[in-house]
């Protein structure tokens, strides 16, 4: 056992306790009791994907101040050199200050989930775990066709609103066409599933051939997991029911059908980690604002530096998958 008697203490909806262990075999960890299909819908009462998708980005930045524009400018040629796309306005220098701040780079190609560009032919999406949508919103301007799969009904409205082509379905079992999409993403997503192995199986065959899933999922092994324990702002009981280190999570990959899973280097996330961690060790509230010291602020640098070093330690895994062609 890894921890005993959580509690839900980033909602506070959930009420209950729960104890987390880990497998001796995978190295994963799950939640015990887990909630059933039935009731952890009470767990998400007022989660963040019942907002409107507010704020996504605008890529082709014409009608904005001057100011943002020059941001996008800078960031379109990042994309645009790293990931082969043709996205304007674009400022030649954005890939050099990418190369002299690296970790600006990294959050590009985080927002972005290392999409590459789309080629001559239609490339087609899947993001599962949709939420509201913010994210197919940022993939169809960079030229993708793409759908959504979320369980939530309030989200599924919310999406759906948008404009959005949205499935209201569990996975697995989502009943959609097989061979269909050229990428799935799982964004913070997979840790939420029953059935993470029979969702991965599905989503191997809802994938072309060549296709690629891209996961991420806070990481098990994280030197904040081991700092903060009980208080880790990735543990979320009960939402999170199971929760991977890298080895785990490429175990669990090749079990579901895929040939090939890369870890990447991890978004420089430790400052939210920290923040909220801290708060929950504390006892307060994980989404109030209050400003970061100078030492967790210069500690949240130092976790960063050390995860681009070793992504195993990062505060949250990213890996790509592939299927056979």
């Amino acid at each position: 056992m890894l921890y005993r008697d959580l509690r839900d203490q980033v909602f506070f909806v959930a009420p209950g306790e729960w104890d987390l262990w880990r497998c001796s075999g995978c190295g994963s960890a799950y939640l015990d009791p887990r909630p059933d299909r039935q009731s952890i819908g009470l767990a998400y009462g007022s989660y963040f994907t019942h907002e409107a998708p507010a704020g996504h980005k605008t890529f082709n930045a014409r009608r904005i101040n001057p100011i943002v524009r020059l941001r996008q400018a800078l960031r379109n040629d990042y994309l645009n050199r790293r990931f082969g796309y043709a996205l304007t306005p674009a400022l030649g220098v954005g890939t050099l200050l990418a190369r002299w701040f690296p970790a600006r780079g990294l959050k590009e190609a985080h927002r972005i989930r290392h999409l590459p560009a789309p080629g001559r032919h239609p490339a087609t999406l899947l993001d599962v775990g949709c939420g509201n949508g913010g994210f197919l919103l940022n993939a169809r301007q960079l030229g993708y066709e793409v759908a959504g799969l979320e369980f939530d009904p309030k989200a599924v409205q919310v999406a759906r609103g948008a404009g959005l082509d949205v499935t209201a379905a569990r996975i697995p079992g989502s009943g959609l066409d097989t061979a269909r999409f050229d990428q799935v993403t799982l964004s913070h997503v997979i840790e939420h599933l029953h059935d993470p192995v029979g969702a991965l199986q599905e989503i191997h065959c809802l994938l072309k051939p060549g296709g690629r899933v891209w996961i991420k999922t806070p990481n098990l092994d994280a030197t904040g997991r081991r700092r903060f324990g009980a208080a880790w702002r990735g543990l979320e009981p009960p939402r999170h029911l199971v929760l991977f280190g890298p080895q785990g999570l490429f175990r669990v990959l090749a079990k579901a059908g895929f040939s090939r899973a890369e870890l990447l280097l991890p978004e420089p996330e430790a400052r939210f980690y920290l923040l909220s961690s801290s708060a929950i060790a504390r006892g307060t509230n994980p989404h109030s604002r209050c400003p970061i010291s100078p030492r967790l602020a210069w500690d949240a640098r130092r976790l960063d530096r050390e995860a681009a070093r070793h992504p195993e330690q990062g505060e949250s895994i990213t890996m790509v998958a592939w299927k056979d062609r």
